[in-house]
C-alpha cells in the first residue's frame, strides 16, 4: 500500500528550519497535522488533473472510463499526524493496493481459460431451433458490436425471398456463444488465439518522496495558517 510518511528526522528538520522545534507536544502534533492535510490538499489537486508530483502528466489510460477511475482516488487521500511525524495514504487498502500498482507501474501476465464444452440451451417452447447450439455463456457486447463491424450477416427466413441481412446487437447475443463468435471472428480477421499475453501499467506517481523540497514550502503555509512563530 502507497504512502508518504515525513518521519521524525525529515519532520523536525522542517520544524527547525521553520523555528518550531520547540512548540510544546500539542501544537507540534497540531501543525504535524496540518502540514498532513496541505500536503493531502495539493496532491488531490495533482491526481485530479492526472499529473505526477513534479508537475508532468501521467501516460494516457486506454479509455476516459479508467482515467476517471485513477483521478477518483483523489477522494480517498487522507493525512494522519503524531506530534513527530504526518503519515499520507489512501482510506481503504483496496484503494492504497491500486494506487500502489500505478504509482509503481506494473507487469501482469495473463493466461486464457481453456474453452468449456458446449452445452445446448433448450429453446423456449413454440421457437424454432436455434440456428447454433450456444453454451451458457452468450458472446459479450463487444464481440457483437465487432461481429457487425466486420460485415456479419445471417440468412433471413423473412417474407418469400430468402435474403442475408446484418442481426442487431441483441440478436448476436441470443444466438452466438462466446466461443462461436470468437471463432467466426477469427475467422474473419485472420487473427490466431492468445494463450498468453502480458499487460503493461505505466507508472503514474500519485504521491512525492518524503525528502522533496517542496514539503518545506507546504510546511511553512500550515504553519503560516495556523498563526504561530518560532518564539511560541
Amino acid at each position: 500500500m502507497i504512502s508518504l510518511t515525513i518521519n521524525q528526522g525529515t519532520m523536525l528538520s522542517l520544524l527547525e528550519r521553520l523555528d518550531a522545534a520547540s512548540l510544546p507536544p500539542a501544537k507540534r502534533r497540531r501543525i504535524t497535522q496540518q502540514i498532513g492535510r496541505e500536503v493531502v490538499k495539493v496532491n488531490r489537486q495533482r491526481i485530479r488533473a492526472g499529473k505526477a508530483p513534479d508537475g508532468s502528466k501521467w501516460a494516457p489510460t486506454k479509455s476516459k472510463r479508467k482515467h476517471k477511475r485513477l483521478t477518483g482516488l483523489s477522494k480517498r487521500l487522507r493525512a494522519r499526524g503524531t506530534e513527530d511525524a504526518a503519515t499520507i495514504d489512501f482510506d481503504s487498502r483496496f484503494a492504497g493496493m491500486i494506487a500502489n500498482q500505478q504509482h509503481q507501474g506494473m507487469s501482469q501476465p495473463f493466461t486464457a481459460a481453456p474453452p468449456k464444452s458446449a452445452k445446448p440451451r433448450t429453446s423456449e417452447k413454440g421457437k424454432k431451433k436455434e440456428p447454433f447450439k450456444p453454451t451458457d455463456s452468450p458472446c459479450t457486447r463487444s464481440q457483437a458490436t465487432r461481429l457487425r463491424a466486420l460485415g456479419y450477416k445471417v440468412l433471413s427466413e423473412r417474407g418469400k425471398r430468402r435474403r442475408y441481412r446484418k442481426p442487431s446487437l441483441k440478436w448476436i447475443q441470443a444466438h452466438l456463444s462466446v466461443q462461436r463468435a470468437a471463432i467466426i471472428i477469427r475467422t474473419t480477421t485472420g487473427e490466431t488465439r492468445k494463450n498468453r499475453w502480458t499487460v503493461e501499467t505505466p507508472a503514474r506517481p500519485m504521491l512525492p518522496e518524503a525528502s522533496s523540497d517542496e514539503l518545506l514550502t507546504i510546511a511553512a503555509k500550515a504553519f503560516k495558517k495556523m498563526g504561530w512563530g518560532g518564539d511560541q
